[in-house]
C-alpha cells in the first residue's frame, strides 16, 4: 500500500488505532496493517457504539471486499472510495459510511 492516502496509517495496532479514533465523531476511519497476518489490512471505525475493525478480505483472484455482502475492487483505495458513497455491508454499521479520514500525523 502506498503511503500517498491520508488514511493510511501502515503498521499501527489496534489499541493504537482506538486511541486515535477517540477524539474523532462517528463515521471516522482509518487503514492499517493487520496485526494477525503481515500482508492484509483492516479497516478501523468510529462508530455510534465505539469501534469497529474489520478485515479487507482477499478473494483468490486477488480482488478486495469488505463483509460478506461487499462488491470485490481490485484495490483497497477502490473499496475505500465506494464506500465513502455507499453505506457498509456490515452487521451494526449497515447507516454508516467512510466520512471522515484520519489523516496520518507527520512529525
Amino acid at each position: 500500500m502506498c503511503c500517498l492516502f491520508v488514511w493510511y496509517h501502515g503498521a499501527l495496532s489496534r489499541s493504537e488505532a482506538e486511541s486515535l479514533l477517540t477524539l474523532c465523531k462517528e463515521n471516522s476511519y482509518l487503514v492499517r496493517n493487520s496485526q494477525t497476518c503481515r500482508n492484509d489490512y483492516s479497516l478501523s471505525l468510529r462508530s455510534c457504539k465505539g469501534f469497529m475493525h474489520m478485515k479487507f478480505a482477499q478473494s483468490a483472484d486477488g480482488r478486495y471486499v469488505l463483509g460478506e455482502n461487499s462488491p470485490p475492487f481490485s484495490t483497497i483505495p477502490e473499496v475505500i472510495h465506494y464506500y465513502t458513497t455507499h453505506k457498509l455491508p456490515i452487521r451494526g454499521a449497515e447507516h454508516m459510511s467512510l466520512l471522515y479520514p484520519v489523516i496520518v500525523q507527520t512529525l
